[in-house]
């Protein structure tokens, strides 16, 4: 029993992490909420400050493809890293 929920929140977690949906683990939204809700989420654009939802240093967007964002970064050693980011997981600073 202990694997099965495991495995539940792991797929749960992905799918919110991605932005994906699945109809087995949520009810949709009705129309008009889901609407709103969109046109809320934060638009990034090339040179918008941000940084993960869950912490970490300040990152500069790079680009935008889609919902997907590309970040630059300078680690603690001074080094400069990239990566590309759902939006879902960004805040804009």
């Amino acid at each position: 029993m202990y694997l099965r929920i495991n495995r539940c929140v792991v797929v749960t977690t992905l799918l919110l992490a991605t932005g994906a949906s699945c109809p087995a683990l949520a009810s949709p939204a009705p129309p008009s909420q889901h609407s709103a809700a969109s046109s809320l989420a934060p638009q990034f654009e090339r040179g918008d400050l941000v940084r993960l939802r869950s912490g970490g240093p300040a990152m500069t967007v790079s680009a935008v493809k889609g919902n997907q964002v590309e970040c630059v970064w300078t680690d603690d050693t001074g080094q400069t890293d990239d990566a590309s980011f759902p939006t879902v997981v960004l805040q804009k600073l």
